[in-house]
C-alpha cells in the first residue's frame, strides 16, 4: 500500500465524482464496519493514511449515536446524513428531521463535538497510532494504555491500534471519566468492544490511578486542554498534571504523551510559556498559581497553532463540511 497524505489530494485523479452532499470525498473512503477498519489499521505491514482514519472516526461517530453497529457496514451517505444533523443540532429542527435523534445530538453535544471534528480528531488520531515509543518499553511484554477526559473513548481506540501495530498481544486500557453519564456510556461501548476499561471518576483524585500503580505505562492521552481564550483552569488540566504526575510518576517516565506539549500564553506576565513531560505539564514553578491560555500544541513533533490542528487534512471534506462541522478547539 502506498502512503498518501492530504497534501496530496488535489493531484490525484479519482473515477467518483465529488458528491456534493457527502462529508468527505467518496474516492477516500470505504464501506466497510469500524471493526473491520481497526483490525486493517492494526496490522503493522499496513500503511496509515489519513483517508483510513478519517473514515474511522466518522464510523467511531455513527457507531457512538447508533449503537451495536460497530461490525456492520457504514455506509457514507449514513455518516453524512448525520453529520448533516449534527451541524445544524442547535438550531431549530427541519420538517423532515427525526425529532428523537436531533434531540439526542443536543443531549450529548458535548461530547459528540470531538468526533464532528473530523480533521482535528483524526490529527491526533494519527500522532497516536504512528508514536514511537520508548525502547525500554518495548522489552515489557505489556502495552498499558491511559487516556483522561476519555469522553468518547475514541483516543482509547486509537491507543489499542498502536499498541497492535506495536506487537503486543497483552493491552491494557484505563479510560478516566469525570462526566458520569458521558462515562457509563462509554464503559457500556468499551464493555461491549472489550478493549478498555472506563473508570468513573476525577482525575485530579490519586485513588482512580490505583490501577497503574504496579504498571509501566506506555502512553498518556490528556484532552482536557481548555479552548483557547480559555484558562487551562477550566477543564483543569494544570490540577490533572499535578495530581498524574504525584501520584504515577514514576510509572509514566518512559511513556509517549498526548500532548507532547503546549504553548500557553501567561497573561500577568505577558509571555509564552512551554509545558511539557520534564515540568509535569506545569512549568516553571513561578507559573504554577497563574492564568495561562493555551495558544499552541506539540504534535508529531511539531509546533501546531491550537486553531490550526487538522487543517492539513481540510482538503479531504466537502465544502459545506468545512465549514459548517463543530470545532473542538
Amino acid at each position: 500500500m502506498q502512503e498518501q497524505t492530504a497534501v496530496d489530494v488535489e493531484k490525484v485523479s479519482y473515477s467518483h465524482k465529488f458528491i456534493q452532499d457527502m462529508v468527505i470525498n467518496p474516492s477516500f473512503y470505504t464501506d466497510s464496519s469500524l471493526l473491520k477498519d481497526v483490525n486493517e489499521m492494526s496490522k503493522p505491514s499496513v500503511v496509515i493514511t489519513d483517508p483510513m482514519i478519517m473514515g474511522m472516526v466518522l464510523k467511531f461517530f455513527y457507531c457512538y449515536v447508533h449503537k451495536g453497529c460497530f461490525d456492520e457496514v457504514v455506509p457514507l451517505e449514513k455518516v453524512s446524513e448525520l453529520c448533516e444533523m449534527f451541524s445544524r443540532h442547535r438550531s431549530l429542527n427541519e420538517p423532515d428531521d427525526d425529532i428523537e435523534l436531533m434531540n439526542y445530538l443536543r443531549q450529548w453535544s458535548f461530547s459528540l463535538r470531538m468526533l464532528a471534528d473530523i480533521p482535528k480528531t483524526s490529527h491526533i488520531i494519527r500522532s497516536i497510532i504512528t508514536h514511537k515509543i520508548s525502547p525500554n518499553l518495548m522489552d515489557l511484554d505489556e502495552y498499558v494504555g491511559l487516556d483522561i477526559g476519555t469522553g468518547t473513548g475514541i483516543l482509547l481506540l486509537a491507543q489499542y491500534i498502536h499498541a497492535r501495530r506495536l506487537g503486543f498481544e497483552k493491552i491494557h486500557l484505563y479510560g478516566i471519566e469525570y462526566d458520569k453519564m458521558v462515562g457509563l456510556q462509554s464503559y457500556k461501548i468499551f464493555k461491549e468492544l472489550g478493549i478498555a476499561e472506563i473508570i468513573l471518576g476525577d482525575a485530579r483524585e490519586s485513588r482512580n490511578y490505583e490501577p497503574l500503580m504496579d504498571k509501566q505505562v506506555t502512553f498518556v492521552s490528556n484532552e482536557t486542554v481548555a479552548a483557547m481564550h480559555q484558562p487551562l483552569r477550566r477543564d483543569h488540566f494544570v490540577a490533572i498534571c499535578r495530581t498524574l504526575f504525584r501520584t504515577v510518576g514514576n510509572n509514566i517516565k518512559d511513556a509517549g504523551f498526548f500532548p507532547e506539549g503546549l504553548i500557553a500564553f501567561c497573561k500577568e506576565m505577558n509571555v509564552s510559556v512551554l509545558l511539557a513531560k520534564n515540568t509535569a505539564f506545569l512549568g516553571p514553578k513561578e507559573y504554577h498559581d497563574m492564568h495561562l491560555l493555551p495558544q499552541g500544541i506539540i504534535i508529531e513533533g511539531n509546533i501546531v497553532p491550537l486553531h490550526q490542528l487538522g487543517d492539513e487534512l481540510l482538503p479531504y471534506m466537502s465544502e459545506w463540511a468545512r465549514e459548517r462541522l463543530s470545532r473542538r478547539w
